[in-house]
């Protein structure tokens, strides 16, 4: 029989989850993927912890009661493949691969293949990355699974989502506990994305034409393409100046953030002493659409001030 209207929920839907952060989805990936038992789980070494909130990455691994360890990154936070290609022959079930500040600069074709190729499950963490069918990203598809943070994105203070991107992969039923609340479903779905997008990125291009001229103190980490959705406009505080400069800017009423000032324990050495070195210099400017185009004058203006003046001596 031909139905008036849709009937079947299955049909044109993501296999999808909200889940109450991106922490709890992470940690139910790891769950379902394991099976119960201790597995391996491949990280980014750049890594941080605060001591309210700890690391929403690393404390599910261990919550989980699972190996670890990680490979190196590059200066621009993207995966160096040659290392993961090493570590990837020690075998491990799960690799780990952030899409740090809503960019993506991998090669995510080759890091699924090397993946397949030993038979580990890719998990994309997206919880900076806002792409959910986002016209030109493949952010968040390539993984067999990915993982939201939404209150990074929305007017939240919590929210998450996993999305299983595999046909011969699935999770184990969503806990009550980790389910997210239903003002997080609601914001959601009523939420402009292309808004969200289009102002984000109005900020952070604004960001770039009046910050120009202090490369021999800042550096911008990244040149923002076609289909960039940033998290935070990210840059790299040269000279030791990250710390005076983020102490000044808070003195004038500019909430600030540092992703991520302080390694985990396990990536304070020297093999990961990239990780620590832009750990020291990292510096997050908000793009969020809460900021408007003065907003980012007026934090220009200081941070233009400050090197101007006694900070730049």
């Amino acid at each position: 029989m031909i139905s008036k209207s849709a009937t079947d929920k299955r049909n044109c839907v993501l296999n999808a989850h909200f889940t109450k952060n991106a922490r709890a989805a992470w940690g139910h990936v790891i769950a379902s993927v394991c099976g119960g038992k201790s597995g391996r789980v491949l990280l980014p070494g750049y890594i941080g912890y605060t001591a309210r909130e700890g690391s929403g990455v690393h404390d599910p691994v261990v919550a989980n009661g699972a190996e670890f360890d990680f490979y190196k990154i590059k200066g621009d936070l993207s995966v160096d493949m040659e290392d993961l290609a090493r570590q990837l022959a020690k075998g491990f079930d799960i690799v780990l691969v952030i899409h740090y500040f809503g960019f993506c600069r991998n090669d995510l074709d080759a890091l699924a293949q090397l993946c397949r190729d030993v038979g580990a499950v890719l998990v994309e963490d997206c919880a900076h990355a806002f792409y959910l069918d986002a016209p030109g990203s493949r952010i968040g598809d390539v993984g067999e699974f990915a993982f939201y943070s939404l209150h990074k994105y929305l007017a939240l203070d919590t929210g998450g989502l996993l999305k299983v991107n595999s046909k011969d992969r699935s999770i184990m039923p969503i806990p009550a506990e980790i389910e997210a609340d239903r003002d997080v479903l609601a914001q959601y779905a009523l939420s402009d994305f292309s808004a969200i997008s289009s102002r984000r990125r109005q900020n952070y291009e604004a960001y770039v034409q009046l910050l120009e001229g202090l490369q021999n103190h800042i550096e911008i980490m990244y040149v923002l393409e076609d289909a960039d959705i940033p998290q935070s406009f990210a840059i790299r505080v040269k000279h030791g100046k990250r710390e005076p400069l983020y102490f000044h800017l808070m003195s004038k009423g500019m909430t600030m953030i540092a992703l991520y000032y302080r390694m985990i324990d396990q990536l304070r050495c020297e093999e990961h002493a990239l990780a620590v070195e832009i750990s020291s210099q990292i510096l997050n400017l908000p793009v969020h659409q809460d900021t408007n185009l003065e907003d980012v004058y007026a934090i220009c203006r200081e941070i233009r001030a400050y090197f101007e003046g006694q900070g730049a001596k």
